[in-house]
């Protein structure tokens, strides 16, 4: 592989001699499945977790600012899991094409992708704009459930105000995070999101108490955090990668040459992201036929979960450059012992976990000081949805898989038909069948039908691998 001298040494895969368990760098070509699985999730574990707390820390100021304030945090979050679709949609596409050129020796190609990405996303970014306009806030969280209440609805806007000027700083974190991942590095992103949590931590109560700022403060805090993310990344990604992120782009048609494979990855993972994000309006819609003390629960439930999913989602950015750096060299029964490995490391994280949870809810929920009926509605939703625990290592685990080999449709049929059919349709029928204290279960209910899917498309998927990609065919990938 040829590189420039500077950064020779920090791109190339560490030895095993040299590299610890914590090094946060794999080669991802020779060494043990589950050890290079494991350098590689323990700081992507780190970057989720600080990414989920940079969330969490918000939540728990703005819910001791009222139940108000904290079903609007509800309402908006399904609108920005759309608003970081866009995110994963090039970053998810990109990842997959620059693993899949470095497991080729073709670093010439990787680095033209993280331009094109780069570029592609600062353009997707222009999208959110309209947010900062009350009318089409107000339009977008009326249509979800919020309508019903213009305090609500004002509150709503005061958070998401701060989303399209945040965006552009959140996106090149991105795409400079995904090429570090990319050549094996997760211990630079980890790096980078915990800088951001720091300042975020220490921003959130400044901003919401002392100035008297209130849900907006919240959101100004994160945009501040972010851009100190990125000035640690330009002065860090020249040191330590083969590929060059620079932040300001001259306009060039081949900046585009890419943008076309890269959405055809992209784009279904994208559309993941948004059935999440429609799966929890819709729901949200269901939910509050019980009032705002349910859609809140919910919240609560699902922040603590995203702490719980820190590590399985650790693993899933790990096992996607491995999968996509093995696929380029046509490795099946390397890339089918990372998935096995990673399978076995999520079941025994998830449960161990989810036992916990189950057990003491009331632990994590005290971090948010919810009003008793609410806290009573959110232990049920938890404890109804562990079960489901062991369901969701398979289907995200698998989704990473489908990811690294560039067929990312697989798992985007899997996460709408759970996010929005199964997911919406189960929780109207315990809406309509069951007492209200039963209806959380429909989360268990969706994960167990979209495993079934998951599995099906997964046998047909190895199954078309292990033709096309038999010892006498030596022709790479497409």
């Amino acid at each position: 592989m040829t590189m420039p001298s500077r950064t020779r040494e920090a791109a190339s895969p560490p030895s095993r001699s040299r590299t610890s368990l914590f090094a946060g760098r794999a080669d991802l070509e020779n060494d043990n499945p589950m050890r290079a699985l494991v350098v590689l999730a323990v700081p992507s574990v780190g970057l989720f977790f600080f990414n989920s707390l940079l969330a969490l820390v918000d939540t728990i100021f703005v819910s001791w600012l009222g139940e108000l304030p904290m079903a609007a945090m509800s309402f908006t979050l399904p609108v920005n899991l759309c608003i970081f679709a866009t995110l994963e949609c090039v970053g998810g596409g990109a990842a997959a094409l620059m693993g899949r050129h470095l497991g080729r020796h073709d670093p010439a190609s990787a680095r033209h992708i993280a331009r094109s990405a780069l570029a592609l996303l600062y353009l997707i970014c222009l999208l959110s704009t309209p947010m900062v306009l009350p009318s089409v806030s107000g339009a977008v969280f009326g249509a979800i459930g919020a309508g019903g209440n213009p305090e609500l609805l004002r509150l709503c806007w005061l958070y998401n105000l701060w989303i399209p000027i945040m965006l552009p700083f959140g996106g090149y974190t991105y795409i400079a995070n995904t090429t570090a991942r990319a050549q094996g590095d997760t211990l630079t992103p980890f790096k980078a999101i915990a800088l951001a949590n720091t300042v975020n931590l220490i921003l959130d109560p400044l901003l919401i108490f002392g100035f008297g700022w209130g849900i907006s403060g919240a959101a100004i805090a994160t945009w501040i955090a972010r851009v100190v993310s990125v000035l640690y990344l330009l002065r860090k990604m020249p040191r330590i990668s083969a590929i060059p992120v620079p932040p300001l782009l001259h306009p060039r048609t081949d900046l585009t040459a890419w943008w076309g494979p890269i959405l055809r990855i992209g784009i279904p993972i994208a559309l993941t992201t948004a059935s999440v994000a429609l799966g929890m309006g819709g729901t949200n819609r269901i939910l509050t036929n019980y009032g705002h003390h349910a859609v809140s629960a919910w919240m609560l439930g699902l922040r603590i979960e995203d702490l719980a999913f820190n590590f399985l989602f650790g693993l899933y950015m790990a096992l996607i450059p491995y999968i996509a750096y093995n696929y380029g060299r046509r490795d099946l029964a390397r890339m089918t012992a990372g998935l096995r490995s990673a399978f076995l490391l999520g079941m025994i994280l998830m449960c161990s976990i989810g036992a916990v949870i189950y057990v003491w809810p009331h632990l994590f929920l005290g971090l948010f000081r919810p009003p008793p009926e609410t806290a009573d509605m959110a232990v049920r939703a938890i404890r109804a949805s562990v079960p489901s625990y062991p369901c969701s290592v398979f289907m995200i685990l698998v989704g990473a898989f489908f990811v690294g080999i560039g067929q990312s449709l697989y798992g985007t049929i899997v996460q709408i038909l759970r996010s929005i059919v199964f997911r919406i349709s189960a929780a109207w029928l315990f809406f309509l069948w069951f007492a209200p204290r039963h209806i959380w279960w429909f989360q268990s209910v969706a994960s167990l039908l979209g495993t079934m899917v998951s599995a099906a498309f997964l046998a047909l998927v190895l199954r078309r691998l292990r033709r096309t990609m038999a010892p006498e065919d030596k022709d790479p990938a497409p």
